[in-house]
């Protein structure tokens, strides 16, 4: 049965991108889109992913607003998220952490690098 991974990126190339790497790695995920944090929010509270890669730097809401609402909800508190984010000073994944991010990977991705944070995550 496919896990599913909640990509929350509002950069369409991004977008593109992860999903070519997820769709080649024959992993078995299905992979669902929203572009800023209240959509993530939204579609987390109605269909709770295994897994999420949050953007941090987002318009409507951004990652670091969206994190806690999500940790805070019994719906999703459990959820691993992985801050996916060009944010990547010491004090960036210091409070990434802080606000409930599991992981904190740094944009540009490679895509054998990503693919294995989702294995930890996912197998």
């Amino acid at each position: 049965m496919s896990k599913m991974v909640l990509l929350v990126e509002d950069d369409e190339d991004n977008r593109d991108l992860v999903s070519f790497v997820i769709a080649r790695s024959r992993l078995d995920v299905e992979l669902e889109l929203a572009e800023n944090g209240q959509e993530a929010i939204d579609k987390a509270f109605a269909k709770p992913p295994q897994l999420i890669l949050m953007d941090m730097q987002m318009p409507v809401m951004d990652g670091w607003h969206a994190v806690p609402i999500l940790k805070a909800d019994d719906r999703t508190k459990k959820i691993p998220i992985i801050a996916f984010t060009a944010q990547a000073k010491p004090e960036d994944k210091l409070r990434a952490r802080e606000i409930g991010c599991d992981e904190h990977y740094s944009k540009p991705m490679d895509p054998e690098e990503l693919l294995a944070l989702i294995r930890k995550y996912l197998l």
